[in-house]
């Protein structure tokens, strides 16, 4: 009964002085909002970039001119890895001609620009070149048509594989877009397949892309461009043992003597998913800490207020302690109508900061996710510090005289 009494009077206190209580709350509803808001949309990038590294297989790795993970790793190697010669199309056919433990060696490279069909255009679209085995490697299941093949690449055909909605935005009125004719930096191209949607992975729409043979995209955008290698191991158990071989067949297509440095990058799964977990919590680490100071402010704030309503209460408590009431009970009446105060602004700032977070995510690149812990840990914390603020203006409460309090006025 103890316990919702405080809780009535607490709530009461919220109707009574709205202006006071929005000043107590403000700073547990900013500093909750803030931790669920940062920890939402950093859960967002973390599930994002993991889905990304996972979509293409575990048994793939990627043999680039640079490993740019090294700016987080070591800034001197990734300095000299700038040096690097680029990696060319004549590296892919050497690996794939002499490897034995890969099953499909293919390669990569990536830029953007706009796709035209008629009157009808899709700007900052991602126009991929691939081998012909890129489907092998990538979760790219089709809607209609066929994916690219080996003459596609041997004859640098114009033909192209669209995303689902730059296929429907170029073709509306279209069920099978495949055999019509759209222009990539004016160079025209056949559709000849439509991947399934996709959809949007954590504010990103991955339906946005063009594929064509990489030898076509060289031709368009320069043979001079350094492209990626994409190998998949026969079997995942075959990863490490794999990029062993690779490794050692590019130092030997490279002319690399024993004790010089590998110049290229080769990376895995696994790295980039722990260079990612690094990263990930470093933020963490920094972020929640910083946006939690508005907690202990908001801490401060809510022990000033319980403060001054002992003050204000200060002959009712002397009554109460008259007819026989406990020091304990005073005591405990005090933190319950402070710890409900503090979940109260804590209940707020979680749903501001939900909404908050999925604003930042509609308007702008940054991925969102719901956090369920978020929540719990938002509100356990105001709860604690309902607690630990509340102690001294209870212990105070309780501890007055009831003859001097009775004379208060």
């Amino acid at each position: 009964m103890n316990l919702f009494e405080g809780v009535r009077i607490a709530l009461e206190s919220l109707r009574s002085h709205k202006l006071r209580t929005f000043l107590t709350l403000l700073g547990n509803i900013v500093g909750t909002m803030s931790v669920i808001a940062v920890v939402s949309l950093i859960n967002g990038v973390d599930i994002y970039a993991r889905q990304e590294v996972l979509d293409e297989g575990s048994n793939v790795f990627t043999i680039s001119r640079i490993n740019f993970f090294e700016i987080l790793t070591d800034m001197d190697a990734f300095l000299e890895s700038l040096n690097n010669p680029d990696i060319e199309l004549s590296d892919r056919d050497f690996l794939r001609q002499k490897m034995t433990t890969a099953k499909h060696v293919g390669a990569a490279v990536d830029s953007r620009g706009t796709l035209r069909a008629g009157s009808k255009k899709y700007q900052s679209v991602s126009i991929r070149g691939r081998t012909e085995d890129y489907s092998a490697m990538e979760d790219l299941p089709l809607y209609v048509g066929r994916h690219l093949t080996r003459h596609d690449e041997m004859t640098s055909a114009q033909v192209a594989v669209l995303g689902w909605d730059v296929a429907q935005d170029l073709f509306p009125a279209a069920a099978d877009p495949t055999g019509r004719t759209i222009k990539i930096e004016d160079r025209h191209f056949k559709v000849v397949g439509v991947v399934q949607d996709k959809g949007t992975m954590m504010g990103n729409n991955r339906n946005e892309f063009s594929i064509v043979p990489i030898t076509t995209w060289l031709k368009m955008y320069g043979s001079h461009r350094s492209i990626e290698i994409k190998i998949a191991a026969e079997d995942v158990s075959l990863v490490n043992e794999c990029k062993d071989e690779a490794t050692f067949l590019m130092r030997l297509r490279h002319k690399l003597r024993p004790k010089e440095d590998d110049d290229f990058g080769v990376v895995t799964r696994d790295e980039l998913l722990s260079i990612w977990g690094g990263v990930s919590k470093s933020i963490y680490a920094a972020l929640v800490p910083l946006v939690g100071i508005s907690l202990v402010v908001g801490g401060i704030v809510l022990m000033n207020i319980m403060l001054v309503s002992v003050t204000e209460r200060t002959r009712e408590i002397g009554i109460r302690k008259a007819v026989g009431a406990k020091r304990m009970s005073i005591m405990w009446q005090f933190l319950v109508e402070s710890v409900t105060l503090s979940i109260v602004g804590g209940i707020l700032g979680v749903t501001i900061g939900l909404g908050l977070a999925g604003l930042i995510a509609a308007l702008s690149p940054l991925p969102f996710a719901f956090a369920w812990w978020a929540p719990v840990v938002g509100l356990v914390v105001t709860f604690i510090i309902g607690m630990v603020f509340g102690t001294y203006p209870a212990w105070k409460a309780a501890g007055l005289d009831p003859v001097e309090a009775l004379r208060f006025e």
